[in-house]
């Protein structure tokens, strides 16, 4: 063992060093797997904030280039629409149609307006450049903020599409139909001087052919410069001209959002992704159909607003926004006019290229981690193996010795001649038993022929156990010990194989004297009892039919003398006593011959089919009168067909039985029910007879169908020979059936006759264990009670489902 320690140490340590490495080797694989795939994410979202950011700033440059179009629109016409209190020089003003024709091919070059108007200080529409709107009187309190003269202000987004949709409702609400509304309030009367009153201000006249400049965030744009100012100033000080209410003062412009939104859609074909745009205040103005807000709603919640209030005014995040999920949200807003501008990308939709194209790496991974583990498990297994087999081969070696150790032991311990021959049957190995056995040496043995052993009568046999034959054989044979006595040895043998023939055979020798004399006991003991029973069948056949005769003759002289005897009442008394002690007698005789040809051959049964329920109601008509004597009401229910396939006489005789001992011990007055029914799914058929009498002791429910045997709740001395029940129950067995007792409900026994289906019926042999031969109907005694008196029946119900009172 020395030897081979070291190199099991050394194995196992190998061992755990495969698994070190093994592991190792997993890791590194796994990390070589999943850092591309981390980094080929990370850039995916890298491109897609960076897309994004991109989209912001285009979205966010078309919806500013858009606005500012409108404000200049409206600025250029500004210059054109006559004001009133100019007075009567200003004789070149247009009527409202050419307004609104001017107006309209303004319009003809701007597809993102839908029209233009000019208000008068009211709202009352002077043109138009939709003519059925002149005249309508727009509501100037649903505009949020009025701007100072000569500037512009966006304003809240509107439900519907022109100006009598603004007029009619007077509610705002989300509409997927809006409209985004842009008011010029239109320079005072001092701005729009003659000719040669600019003329005597010449930094107005400087001011009138500059280009119109856009204001900063505030949202409002001015046409005139520092001139304009200077104008003003200069006007200011000559006298006001009157104000006209109904002259113009309004210049209105009604921006189609769905046109910005038309460019958001453009711009990003992502299915799962948005981009909005929405005013400063956060009301939303143009947004994507993926969007679940409506143009109108208010966004003053969305995580962008919290970042424009405390940083810089574009930027990109990952995290919530207005679509569901996690999302890759960049937002720019304008510097010119406020308005916010976001777009949101899913990032389930960004990685969805990505995800794709996961199953190659993921793959090779899985693959190599498989190779991997493989590799492992079966240098693992290898060198395990090898560490096994050394160990083994040290523990054989010890178990070897050990097991030689322990059987020199055990064969010097057993009781049992243990031997050894080789092919002829020579003895070449016996245990120590042979000492006890034949008072010699174990060498003295060593060499004899065991055949020789034997008793003359048994070397035949024992030599055949020699012969060339294959598996454990075995004899038995008369040897004789050391003191001349004989003793009766079983033999056993087997094969020993050796370079793939016989080397011999190992076999052994036990005594079984004491158990062959044993069994010639027993079988003597049995044989007694087998002729006692028979001896006592017969005699009891014998007394029976003995007893038979003379019972007959006083059954008869005894009716003879009651029929004879009406005018002496005592006389007539004391034959009554005698014809029923007779009748007694005759019972108990008849029940003892038919136990007698129960245990014997000569009562064999004839099965015929039968309606069970037929064979009841004759029984029940035959104890008719016996119910009627003690008042009972018997309760027969048998809707159901009982097919059965029985010996009719026998099984009227078990039910005849327990309807008597009902009828015997049920108290007077009371009832008592016969209850026939199909078990299933099995299909037996089970007859129960109930009443009210006394009941049956729980440890008695068993013994009571033993002969002679009697419940202890019933013995009245009343009589009886304790023999109907354990007939019954015989019947039933031979029927392939089962009967037994139970206590009711409240009060009372009731037995259960349970018999197979009738195609069950059909393969049970009806005749008693023993019988050797069927004599047919004609051999079955007629029984205590005579024969059937019902027809053979298929399933008749007539007069079986009734309540007889007496």
């Amino acid at each position: 063992m020395s030897n081979l320690a070291p190199a099991v140490q050394s194995l196992q340590r190998l061992r755990s060093a495969t698994l070190v490495a093994g592991i190792v080797l997993a890791i590194a694989s796994t990390v070589a797997v999943v850092a591309p795939i981390l980094v080929q994410r990370h850039a995916a979202l890298e491109e897609a904030r960076g897309r994004g950011v991109l989209l912001a700033q285009m979205l966010e440059a078309d919806a500013t280039r858009t606005v500012e179009s409108v404000s200049v629109t409206l600025h250029g016409l500004a210059d054109s629409v006559p004001l009133a209190g100019g007075g009567p020089e200003e004789g070149g003003r247009k009527s409202a149609s050419q307004w609104s024709d001017h107006m309209n091919r303004v319009l003809l070059g701007l597809p993102f307006l839908r029209s233009i108007a000019v208000l008068d200080s009211h709202g009352r529409v002077l043109a138009s450049t939709n003519a059925d709107e002149v005249g309508l009187e727009v509501p100037m309190q649903r505009m949020e903020r009025l701007p100072a003269p000569d500037r512009d202000q966006l304003q809240p987004l509107q439900p519907g599409r022109t100006l009598a949709d603004l007029v009619n409702d007077g509610t705002v609400r989300p509409a997927t139909v809006s409209m985004l509304p842009m008011l010029l309030q239109l320079p005072e009367a001092v701005d729009r001087r003659p000719a040669a009153a600019v003329d005597r201000h010449p930094a107005l006249a400087a001011d009138r052919h500059s280009a119109p400049t856009v204001s900063g965030r505030a949202g409002s744009t001015s046409v005139r410069g520092a001139g304009m100012a200077r104008a003003r100033a200069a006007a200011a000080a000559s006298p006001p001209a009157r104000r006209d209410d109904t002259a113009p003062r309004w210049l209105l412009a009604l921006i189609n959002p769905e046109a910005l939104a038309q460019l958001q859609q453009q711009a990003l074909p992502l299915n799962n992704s948005a981009a909005w745009l929405a005013s400063p205040t956060g009301q939303l103005l143009a947004a994507l159909e993926t969007l679940p807000e409506l143009p109108g709603q208010y966004m003053s919640g969305h995580p962008v607003f919290d970042r424009l209030r405390t940083g810089p005014d574009h930027g990109s995040y990952f995290g919530a926004g207005a679509l569901p999920g996690e999302l890759i949200v960049a937002y720019r807003a304008s510097p010119r006019r406020g308005l916010v501008i976001s777009v949101e990308q899913s990032q389930v939709e960004v990685l969805g290229p990505w995800r794709s194209s996961l199953w190659g790496p993921v793959m090779t991974g899985v693959l190599a981690l498989c190779l991997i583990a493989s590799a492992t498990i079966i240098v693992r297994r290898s060198l395990l193996a090898r560490a096994d087999a050394v160990a083994a081969l040290q523990q054989a070696h010890e178990q070897l010795a050990d097991r030689e150790r322990d059987m020199r032991v055990l064969l010097r311990s057993v009781q049992e001649l243990i031997f050894r021959t080789d092919l002829q049957g020579t003895l070449t190995f016996v245990n120590a038993r042979w000492t006890t056995l034949h008072r010699g040496r174990v060498d003295e043995a060593v060499g004899r022929r065991l055949a020789d052993l034997a008793d003359q009568e048994d070397r035949a046999a024992v030599e055949a156990l020699f012969h060339h034959r294959e598996g454990p054989r075995s004899t038995e044979a008369t040897i004789r010990n050391g003191e001349g006595e004989p003793r009766r040895y079983l033999i056993a043998i087997v094969p020993l194989r050796r370079d793939g023939g016989r080397g011999g055979y190992a076999g052994s020798a036990v005594d079984v004297t004491e158990r062959a004399r044993a069994e010639r006991l027993s079988r003597e003991a049995r044989d007694a009892a087998q002729e006692a029973s028979r001896i006592k069948t017969e005699f009891l056949a014998n007394i029976s039919h003995e007893l038979r005769t003379p019972l007959q003759s006083i059954l008869g002289f005894s009716e003879l003398g009651v029929g004879r005897s009406e005018g002496a009442p005592r006389l007539r008394a004391m034959f009554e006593d005698i014809h029923g002690s007779g009748q007694r007698m005759l019972s108990m005789v008849n029940d003892l011959l038919d136990v007698s040809k129960l245990e014997s051959s000569i009562g064999a049964f004839a099965l015929e089919r039968y309606d069970l329920r037929e064979l009841v109601r004759d029984v029940v008509h035959e104890l008719e009168p016996l119910r009627i004597q003690r008042y009972l009401d018997l309760q027969v229910h048998l809707e159901t067909p009982l097919p059965v396939r029985v010996d009719p006489v026998r099984i009227q005789q078990a039910i005849r039985n327990l309807l008597a001992n009902a009828i015997k011990f049920a108290p007077s007055g009371s009832a008592i029910d016969i209850t026939g029914t199909v078990e299933e799914p099995s299909g037996e058929l089970r007859l129960c007879v109930a009443d009210r009498g006394p009941g049956i002791p729980v440890d008695e429910l068993e013994r009571i169908f033993d002969a002679f045997v009697q419940s202890s709740a019933t013995k009245d001395g009343s009589g009886g020979t304790g023999l109907g029940l354990a007939i019954s129950r015989r019947i039933v067995e031979i029927h392939g059936g089962r009967l037994y007792a139970a206590n009711r409900p409240g009060g009372g026994a009731e037995f259960h006759l349970v018999l197979p289906p009738r195609h069950l019926a059909e393969h049970t042999d009806p005749r008693p264990p023993g019988s050797a031969h069927d004599p047919g109907p004609a051999a079955l005694p007629a029984g205590p009670w005579g024969g059937p008196s019902g027809d053979r029946s298929g399933g008749g119900s007539e007069g079986l489902d009734t309540a007889s009172h007496p």
